[in-house]
This record gives structure tokens, C-alpha cells and sequence, in this order.
């Protein structure tokens, strides 16, 4: 696996869609959620789910959780 390509490419490329997609349908949506959880899903299997990548995406989900439950109070 080439960890310099998904960290420098692969993560940012994610986070920036991840972005794109809650500003167009909105943050704390179902269809915000289920984009997220399905990209991850592909990316992982992208990766044959490298124990670093699911790891790493696992962080993310958890971050996003996190700045939801902040948006929500």
C-alpha cells in the first residue's frame, strides 16, 4: 500500500467531497451521513481494508460525530 498517496491524497481528496456534501445537502442529514458512511465504506474496500485505513477512517467518523453532537446543542 502506498501510505504517502492515502495520506497526502487520498485523505484530503475525502475530506474536501466531505465538505463539498454537507455544504450542498446539509450537515446533520441522512443524506450527509449515508454519503459519508458509504465513501468510507468504498475507500476501505479500495483498500482492501488495510487495518491503517479503516483505523484512520474510524477517526474521522468519530471527529464528525463529535463536531455534529456540537452543531445539534
Amino acid at each position: 500500500m502506498n501510505y504517502i498517496h492515502f495520506f497526502s491524497v487520498e485523505i484530503p481528496e475525502w475530506m474536501a467531497q466531505s465538505n463539498q456534501v454537507a455544504q450542498t445537502v446539509g450537515f446533520n442529514t441522512d443524506r450527509y451521513w449515508l454519503w459519508v458512511t458509504g465513501s468510507i465504506a468504498e475507500i476501505c474496500k479500495k483498500y482492501n481494508d488495510n487495518e491503517l485505513v479503516v483505523k484512520q477512517f474510524g477517526l474521522l467518523f468519530e471527529w464528525l460525530e463529535t463536531q455534529a453532537e456540537g452543531v445539534k446543542a
